[in-house]
């Protein structure tokens, strides 16, 4: 495989850490540059603080606060970047640290535009029921889904490596260049991978003549790894069941396409809905329009086993 670059946010969560050893396992592999980046949320700060103006007191006492909250988190700042260093050392990796101070999500897209995989820890929050994710108060990583503008693999627990992933498309939006990205880039890490198409009913073309079409545009698409399933049969709360088991290393792999106010991923839903509601050790929400392999290599495409 050759060499990339990944991009890795952190903090001190657990979640922070396991995002952290998978890239620093993968990176050491695949002799990746690996960029960690740490951000102190100075608007948040003063925007908890709020902008007091003299009334009943003078705003002394805010500016004062502010100032030393961000010391604190500076410092806080100046730990993690020696924790993350010794460790990242020990794997002999090419890596940097950057703290930067501002919006974290704004910091993070500056950037994630020089890097080909952005890399975070997820903890997950309650399910929601909106169809869409306005008036709900996300988080980084969930804002991340929305704004990234390259592919974020979400991490909730440790995996040690990526042995397969399980692609999810849709049978009315398929972009065959971003399911050959997808499978070329399992080609070059050596997982396997399967292809699940969710077909909604309104596509005229019957399952077998779809799926031999799409395999006379790329002949290295192999039919038994492909299915169709009824979007109407399952459901999108039967979306986890459609999954299977939740193994490590298996890779749950959707795109993202903008619909103009926010995201959509390929079972229609919002990428924030989908990633409090569906349980899964890692998911890799991919921007459509992000029209390069992740990784890229010589071997030939595994076979789903």
């Amino acid at each position: 495989m050759k060499p990339g670059s990944f991009l890795l946010p952190i903090s001190g969560s657990p979640e922070s850490l396991f995002a952290s050893e998978f890239v620093w396992s993968f990176a050491s592999q695949s002799q990746s540059k690996v960029t960690a980046q740490h951000t102190i949320d100075t608007a948040g700060t003063l925007q908890f603080l709020g902008q007091e103006k003299a009334g009943l007191i003078g705003s002394g006492p805010y500016v004062a606060a502010y100032q030393g909250i961000c010391e604190s988190l500076r410092e806080i700042g100046r730990k993690l970047e020696d924790s993350y260093s010794a460790r990242a050392t020990s794997h002999q990796i090419e890596s940097t640290f950057v703290c930067s101070e501002g919006d974290p999500v704004e910091e993070i897209r500056k950037v994630a535009k020089d890097h080909d995989l952005l890399v975070v820890g997820y903890r997950k929050r309650p399910a929601v029921e909106y169809p869409v994710c306005q008036g709900i108060k996300l988080s980084r990583a969930e804002r991340l889904a929305h704004l990234s503008p390259i592919p974020i693999l979400f991490v909730q627990k440790p995996i040690p490596t990526i042995t397969e992933f399980a692609i999810f498309v849709s049978m009315d939006h398929m972009n065959v260049n971003w399911l050959k990205n997808c499978m070329h880039s399992a080609m070059a890490i050596g997982a396997s991978y399967n292809v699940t198409i969710l077909a909604s009913g309104v596509h005229e073309e019957p399952a077998a003549s779809f799926v031999r079409d799409l395999i006379e545009v790329d002949n290295e698409i192999q039919a038994e790894n492909i299915k169709i399933v009824s979007a109407a049969d399952h459901g999108l709360l039967n979306f986890g069941q459609m999954i299977g088991s939740v193994d490590q290393g298996r890779v749950v792999v959707l795109p993202t396409v903008d619909s103009g106010e926010h995201r959509i991923t390929s079972t229609g839903e919002c990428p924030t809905e989908l990633l409090r509601r569906v349980e899964f050790e890692s998911i890799l929400l991919w921007p459509e329009e992000y029209a390069n392999p992740l990784f890229s290599g010589e071997a030939a495409l595994v076979k789903a086993g």
